[in-house]
């Protein structure tokens, strides 16, 4: 496993990190949580020691599941956690209040059996609620140790700046792929102020393993249909398209699994200090940490580059 340093927190950090909103299960299908025990442990052999979760991953099961697996194994992760987001009955919501962050925090804390958070960020901006309040308190439980570093997720450029008026922000996490570069520029400017930066949806919700040759269809409130629009047209075609340049390119290294391809065009990035993978299996486990084994070629992240530019 290869090690970045993670903005200016001081962590030095898996360039691969632990995903767990599969893992929560709502949304992801059906959940087998003896195997998903089996991919992180997997995960963490392999090196990997930054773990992203949040409570609103299927109304704190994900934090939980984390929580009894890994109690004897804190000293050796680093847990990246969220507020304001939550999922209840089928529906999400977001509440930034100071109320609503205290809350979700001690949660958080109790769930995962750690008597502080890593990496706590905003999971989505509340219109509803002014940043003074929001990071005034993400500043107090700061202060009692609670947290260690504040940070944001899928923020505008503008909100970032606005709420570092508040506070010290110090992680961002955002979207980011062969399918889907349009926080690239915000990404690429945060990396360069010295924020650390991890990605999310690397695999474009399962599609750039090469999985989805035909178009599927999920049932309904499936992630993979409902958050994402890879899974429609035309957009599913030109993926398509994607995936036979990523044949050629496996090919030329003894057939890789396309799922490496597009986490290495990622984590090759040199403004991305982490890329976030979901696991559940094993085998998928062992088949991502490989990736940074070895590397895409200059020409082939070129090739690359030049057809996801047009996408």
């Amino acid at each position: 496993m290869k090690y970045r340093k993670f903005g200016n927190t001081g962590l030095e950090v898996s360039a691969i990190s632990l995903g767990t909103w599969g893992i929560g299960g709502a949304g992801w299908g059906n959940t087998d949580y003896k195997q998903c025990e089996e991919a992180v442990m997997a995960m963490l052999d392999a090196g990997v020691n930054l773990i992203d979760t949040a409570p609103a991953y299927n109304d704190g099961m994900a934090e939980r599941f984390l929580g009894d697996v890994l109690k004897t194994k804190r000293d050796s992760i680093y847990y990246v956690t969220k507020t304001g987001t939550q999922y209840k009955n089928g529906v999400y919501s977001t509440d930034d209040s100071a109320d609503a962050i205290r809350k979700q925090c001690e949660e958080s804390l109790n769930y995962l059996k750690t008597d502080f958070i890593d990496v706590y960020l905003v999971h989505w901006p509340d219109g509803k609620v002014p940043m003074e309040e929001t990071f005034s308190e993400l500043n107090r439980l700061q202060s009692e140790g609670k947290i260690h570093h504040i940070g944001v997720s899928n923020f505008s450029m503008e909100q970032i700046e606005e709420a570092k008026k508040y506070s010290r922000i110090e992680v961002i996490q955002d979207q980011y792929s062969m399918v889907y570069r349009e926080e690239e520029s915000k990404i690429v400017q945060t990396h360069k102020d010295g924020i650390g930066v991890m990605t999310y949806g690397s695999m474009g919700a399962g599609i750039l393993s090469g999985r989805y040759r035909q178009l599927p269809k999920f049932e309904k409130g499936d992630m993979r249909s409902g958050f994402y629009n890879f899974f429609e047209e035309p957009q599913f075609s030109k993926i398509q398209e994607l995936l036979m340049i990523m044949d050629e390119i496996s090919k030329t290294h003894n057939g890789i699994p396309l799922s490496q391809i597009a986490l290495n065009w990622n984590i090759q990035k040199e403004f991305v200090d982490t890329a976030i993978v979901g696991v559940r299996s094993v085998k998928h486990a062992v088949e991502n940490c490989s990736t940074t084994g070895w590397k895409l070629t200059k020409e082939e992240m070129q090739k690359l580059d030049e057809y996801v530019n047009n996408i």
